[in-house]
């Protein structure tokens, strides 16, 4: 894929607000300013956009494809006073001096098992070796304990220190991904910008695991689809412009 024509964030979103000016009052002003009116929207398909103004606007595409996307469980821990004794396997955890304590969903905490490696991080962005000791039973329906031990931080870490902790798992089977790039985060949920013929269809997707700078889709899209992974949030904007303020700019 070409690379495009890098523009600054202010340019985009005038051009967002005002490719749909020609619909209106100032019709006549829009084109003694050259201001393109590039882009329509409906319903039914979607957002559409001249030549000129996808290449403004630096659209990028790129397919939906299948990936063994690994697993990242992410979760904060604290850490408590107690000093590791060897109870699980000695060899899982050589060196471990200090317990941490996090919680995590059931659904989550049903898929580690004991011995897995935790990658730990102050807040101070220093980083520690760790495994999962012990997976407590649910506390409540909402949240399982998981005791961690750190390897070779009793010198550095003290009760009470607050950590990040991140267990990435390894998956047998391909799952649907598309880059994080091309998901739209809003109130009413998760959409991409699916290539809808000659125009972009924003499309509600279900999401998974998130590793590697991709996203797990699993429901809204197959592999083969095409999305936009760039700029997203101007096609929602354009989008906008035509529902809540465009009046009749819907053809």
């Amino acid at each position: 894929m070409k690379s495009s024509q890098l523009i600054s964030i202010a340019p985009v979103l005038l051009l967002a607000g005002l490719l749909f000016v020609g619909c209106g009052k100032n019709a006549t002003e829009a084109h003694e300013e050259e201001v393109p009116s590039g882009a329509s929207f409906k319903a039914t398909k979607g957002v559409s956009l001249t030549d000129e103004t996808r290449k403004i606007l630096g659209v990028e595409v790129v397919d939906v494809t299948e990936q063994k996307l690994s697993t990242t469980i992410r979760f904060n821990v604290q850490v408590f006073g107690e000093k590791h004794l060897p109870a699980i396997r000695a060899d899982d955890h050589t060196g471990c001096d200090v317990h941490g304590s996090g919680v995590l969903s059931p659904d989550k905490a049903a898929i580690l098992r004991t011995g897995q490696t935790v990658q730990i991080q102050t807040q101070a962005k220093e980083s520690f070796a760790g495994v999962v000791l012990v997976i407590e039973k649910a506390i409540t329906s909402d949240e399982t304990e998981i005791i961690v031990g750190i390897t070779n931080a009793a010198t550095k870490l003290k009760p009470g220190d607050f950590l990040s902790a991140v267990i990435t798992l390894p998956r047998e089977q391909s799952v649907t991904v598309v880059p994080h790039a091309a998901l739209l985060h809003s109130v009413d949920g998760t959409f991409v910008y699916a290539v809808n013929g000659d125009a972009y269809f924003r499309t509600a997707v279900k999401v998974g695991a998130e590793a590697d700078g991709f996203t797990e889709i699993t429901d809204g899209l197959l592999p083969g689809d095409a999305v936009v992974t760039k700029p997203v949030e101007t096609l929602w904007l354009i989008e906008l412009r035509a529902t809540k303020g465009g009046g009749g700019c819907t053809h």
